[in-house]
């Protein structure tokens, strides 16, 4: 039985002349996980918004859905409530009390619920999902991944029949999103509950669902089961005479595979590796006969001349007074001058701190900073930069920051915002109040104000956050080409595979210091759990692979 149907679906905002959503039909089957992926600004939150009534955007809108073949615009706010729940991909943006428990009740207090009945589910979900440890903290004190555990549990205790949730891990560690990821399969498994999930991740979310839905500038390209995804994509992508913009994103395994079989010729077989240890044991098969079992490789250091660094830190020391304990102590951090420097860690580690210490927007209890030229940062929420009514005039306000307000000086500011808006893919959007856009977009256009600055030492908060697999290559592109003219970038990320890819150099923070620092290919080769998922796949198989690409050059194509 199908819980959930949408029937010939359009939308289109207001203002806008083309459509968010053009003519899409499909069903969702009761108690499956469906996966729904597309690039940024495809519509994906607009239609995820759309299967909830209150949730629904304002404009033009038609077709018909159906929620148990029941009009879902008919559902009552009460019924939309308790059946149908929602998850954002903000851990933040859902949560609207001081304390844990009372986050927990709210939803059935809210819906009249006898106080004997809050306190029995909400016990039962706080001991499910693992909340009692923290139960009666405040809110503020959480990390990402709690609060976003927190947003599930809050939602879950209403026991929906659907649940509706958009990029809910873009926020988390690489560790608390694939925990998350669990937690979600679990629901599945143990109450039969139907999930509907828009990620980007497809590294961990693929594997855990049964089908996806690939939607494109609107439109739905198709629905199928995991296994059958790859000759879906390979459909398409002859379709469209380019291949769409989700391929970048697919797991390591099923990325080299496909490479494989592609420079070989061979058919594509029924049961395609998704998983690390589905990429394992493929492999192992693969060059059994022709590549040796690696012995441990030996490094030596290699001596160098003292380079100059572009951000020094020592000995710094930082507190929240609110939260009572040192998020940082002893923390000592070297940039050389050109490089490309990614902070890792788990949520509440303090690189978000370390950040702002280093930006000069919080100050340093103890300890000296160094930062050599003209710093900018982009914050992790880029709405905390937006101030204008158009994307345009977010670009030419730094202008007015400027000394120069000559006619020239104008010109270029001009010349510049319109050469990031058409490399950000937001030319269209020019005109648009960027709180309509989506977040992706969004994350482009801070990025784009950020480089109207042209600094010295480019601080960036969570750059990929929101951004499909295709729009992180051309990043890649551009934090490349900033390194060759001579920026230094400090990054702080959760996206060990962007990191792998463009940093130069990577840092562990734990407890307020960072306890492992060096060059990027020996940071993760010597890492278990941070690391990429080419270098699991490989440990022990094969030497020296980090990226995708590694394991194809070592396998000879």
């Amino acid at each position: 039985m199908n819980i959930l149907e949408f029937d010939k679906v359009s939308f289109r905002y207001p203002q806008r002349e083309e459509q968010a959503l053009s003519d899409i039909s499909f069903a969702v089957e009761e108690s499956e996980i469906l996966l729904l992926c597309g690039q940024s600004g495809c519509g994906k939150t607009t239609l995820l918004r759309h299967m909830k009534k209150n949730q629904i955007p304002f404009g033009e809108g038609s077709g018909n859905m159906y929620f148990r073949g029941r009009s879902l615009e008919e559902m009552t706010d009460r019924e939309g409530a308790q059946r149908i729940g929602f998850v954002g991909q903000d851990p933040e943006g859902q949560i609207v009390t001081d304390k844990v428990w009372h986050e927990l009740a709210f939803g059935l207090e809210s819906l009249g619920v006898s106080q004997g009945e809050i306190r029995r589910r909400v016990g039962e979900m706080a001991e499910y999902f693992g909340i009692s440890g923290w139960f009666h903290q405040s809110v503020q004190e959480l990390s990402g991944g709690q609060k976003q555990i927190l947003n599930l549990a809050s939602v879950m205790v209403m026991k929906p029949e659907l649940l509706v949730l958009d990029e809910p891990t873009s926020q988390l560690d690489p560790i608390g999103a694939e925990r998350f990821i669990h937690t979600l399969v679990k629901l599945n498994q143990d109450f039969g509950t139907t999930i509907l999930l828009s990620e980007q991740r497809l590294e961990e979310t693929l594997p855990a669902a049964d089908r996806v839905m690939v939607l494109h500038q609107g439109r739905l390209v198709g629905i199928t089961p995991v296994r059958q995804w790859a000759e879906l994509l390979a459909r398409q992508d002859q379709e469209l005479e380019a291949p769409l913009p989700v391929t970048a994103g697919l797991p390591v395994a099923l990325r080299v595979y496909l490479d494989t079989i592609a420079h070989t010729g061979e058919c594509p077989a029924a049961a395609q590796p998704l998983t690390v240890r589905e990429g394992r044991q493929w492999l192992k098969e693969r060059i059994r006969d022709q590549v040796p079992e690696p012995l441990e490789t030996k490094r030596r250091s290699k001596r160098k001349e003292k380079p100059f660094l572009a951000v020094e830190a020592k000995e710094l020391a930082f507190s929240y007074e609110r939260k009572g304990r040192r998020i940082l102590h002893h923390f000592q951090m070297q940039v050389e001058k050109g490089s490309i420097y990614a902070l890792l860690g788990g949520n509440g580690s303090g690189k978000t701190t370390a950040l702002k210490v280093l930006a000069g927007i919080y100050p340093a209890e103890k300890g000296k900073i160094g930062c050599r030229g003209r710093t900018a940062y982009l914050p992790q929420d880029p709405l905390s930069l937006f101030t204008e009514i158009t994307a345009e005039e977010e670009l030419l306000e730094v202008q007015e920051w400027r000394e120069s307000q000559s006619q020239e000086a104008w010109d270029r500011a001009r010349e510049k915002a319109d050469r990031l808006l058409k490399w950000m893919e937001l030319e269209e959007y020019r005109k648009q109040n960027p709180y309509d856009l989506s977040g992706g977009q969004q994350q482009r256009l801070a990025l784009a104000k950020v480089l109207m600055l042209e600094p010295d030492i480019l601080l960036l908060d969570e750059p990929t956050k929101g951004l499909d697999a295709a729009f992180k290559k051309k990043l890649s592109g551009l934090l490349k080409d900033l390194q060759h003219r001579g920026m230094t970038v400090v990054m702080v990320s959760h996206d060990i595979e962007f990191c792998g890819e463009n940093a130069t150099h990577c840092g562990l923070l734990f407890d307020g210091q960072i306890i492992n620092s060096g060059d990027t290919r020996e940071f993760f080769l010597t890492n278990t759990f941070y690391t990429t998922a080419a270098c699991r796949m490989t440990r022990g198989i094969l030497p020296d692979c980090i990226l995708c690409r590694d394991i194809l050059e070592k396998m000879g194509f």
